[in-house]
């Protein structure tokens, strides 16, 4: 099979056709078409933006409270931290299965 070079007519008719082709596209301008297009809008719901700032609130708070550490650590360091064995076991016991 072998390719012809297109003549000049032949190449006008396909230009003119692409060109028109893409006159009928869809992101074709209003004036080509004589629609006039109204702009793309959104809206974000109250709840939306609720969740947003919930969401900035949290990522801003640090994950470890570094006064209730060095309060923790400052007190077994001087030997005044105490631990209840048993609040600790039913602690324990508590979120698990076991009974």
């Amino acid at each position: 099979m072998s390719i012809s070079q297109l003549s000049g007519q032949e190449r006008l008719r396909a230009t003119q056709a692409i060109a028109a082709l893409r006159g009928n596209a869809v992101g074709a301008t209003p004036a080509t078409t004589g629609v006039a297009r109204q702009p793309d809008a959104v809206s974000i719901s109250d709840a939306a933006r609720s969740l947003a700032s919930a969401q900035k609130s949290i990522a801003s708070t640090p994950d470890v409270r570094e006064d209730r550490v060095a309060a923790l650590k400052a007190a077994i360091a001087n030997g005044s931290y105490s631990v209840n064995s048993r609040t600790l076991a039913t602690s324990i016991l508590s979120g698990s299965d076991v009974r």
